[in-house]
């Protein structure tokens, strides 16, 4: 029997209502997403996990403000970005350049990278190697990256949203987005590259 899932939209006005239960079935929704946004962006575990759980806490504190007229998910966003954006502010932001420290998110491994996907057990052991050496590299280059090219490359490159959905997070216009994904991967091209290249003279 399959069971039935409200959508946003009604777990939303449960949770207006108060609710309390409705709002931790958008918790358990969304909690992977947003901690997965959140370490993309800041680049370290353990704050990333408290600044989901402060996400949480705000959008919980604030749902009265939210309105209907827009996306659930794209409000969560743009609270989690705002968190982002501030830790990084208050965190010296040129300590970010120094040498990327491998290691992110998982409760279980602390060698593998911070992938979404599942890996595939039928992988061999130095595929699985390389994959996390590809990891490690790509969030050391996205640490490079100017925060609104980095938001708009998470947000559609790795989060899959579209250039309109971006758009509402990062309160600016479609056409903005595309201009800063293009800057975002030729800048991250050229990042990779120069860290690949110092690895190997190492």
């Amino acid at each position: 029997m399959i069971e039935f899932m409200p959508s946003d939209d009604i777990l939303v006005e449960r949770a207006k209502a108060g609710e309390r239960a409705a709002f931790d079935e958008l918790y358990q929704k969304y909690k992977r997403p947003i901690l997965n946004y959140i370490y993309r962006f800041i680049g370290k575990r353990a704050q990333a996990e408290e600044l989901t759980q402060e996400a949480f806490v705000r959008a919980y504190i604030n749902m009265h403000k939210f309105e209907p007229k827009a996306k659930f998910s794209s409000w969560l966003y743009r609270i989690a970005a705002n968190l982002s954006k501030n830790f990084l502010r208050h965190a010296q932001y040129e300590k970010r350049f120094l040498p990327f420290k491998q290691g992110s998110y998982d409760g279980e491994d602390e060698n593998r990278g911070f992938i979404e996907n599942i890996e595939d057990s039928a992988r061999k052991p130095d595929e699985i190697a390389q994959a996390s050496e590809a990891e490690r590299f790509l969030q050391a280059a996205m640490d490079k990256l100017p925060v609104h090219l980095k938001e708009a490359l998470i947000l559609c490159d790795i989060k899959g949203a579209s250039y309109e959905e971006a758009a509402k997070i990062m309160r600016c216009r479609p056409m903005t987005v595309g201009s800063r994904i293009s800057r975002a991967r030729q800048k991250l091209a050229v990042l990779l590259g120069h860290l690949k290249n110092g690895e190997a003279s190492k």
